[in-house]
């Protein structure tokens, strides 16, 4: 097994999603500032003072379609049929899973570590800040993040099963 080609497949993937989900978030914050509001910290959802808009409904609902749906899909698929040529015996249920566990453990380090950390409570660019909150000291607070971030880690395991379930029936 040649492990080193089915963690290049996972996180060079999982880095091309990372992409564009981050191309992903600032378009829909373009459109609709608040369709992440459940996202942001409590006393910034509070000072905000408002339900997420019906806008901003429908733009979570384009994002997860997009993300998950254009762009999610197709590219774990591209990881699975391209370790199925890279691999001598083929793509197994142990290698997808690693893959795509590998994939969504790229993108939620990214999420975490580029979007969450360095550009929300670093940079913290107006097109991200909800009216109202500018300023605020709670964007700067790397472990509501942190938090976020380990509480949707089991799905990476999920994830990986799954697609390594999924490709071991279809192989």
């Amino acid at each position: 097994m040649q492990w080193s080609t089915v963690v290049g497949y996972g996180v060079g993937h999982g880095l091309a999603l990372s992409l564009l989900f981050t191309a992903a978030v600032f378009a829909g914050a373009a459109i609709s500032r608040d369709f992440l509001l459940d996202d942001y910290p409590p006393a910034i959802r509070h000072r905000y003072g408002k339900p997420r808009s019906t806008r901003g409904h429908r733009v979570a609902t384009l994002f997860g379609v997009f993300v998950w749906g254009i762009c999610g899909l197709p590219l774990m698929t591209a990881a699975m049929v391209g370790l199925d040529g890279a691999l001598a015996n083929g793509v197994e249920f142990l290698p997808a899973a690693v893959c795509a566990a590998l994939m969504f453990a790229t993108l939620t380090a990214w999420d975490l570590i580029v979007l969450d950390w360095i550009i929300l409570a670093g940079l913290r660019p107006r097109l991200l800040v909800l009216p109202g909150t500018e300023g605020m000291a709670e964007y700067r607070d790397l472990r509501f993040h942190l938090h976020a971030a380990l509480k949707g880690s089991p799905l990476i395991l999920v994830v990986g099963l799954l697609a390594g379930g999924t490709t071991a029936l279809i192989h």
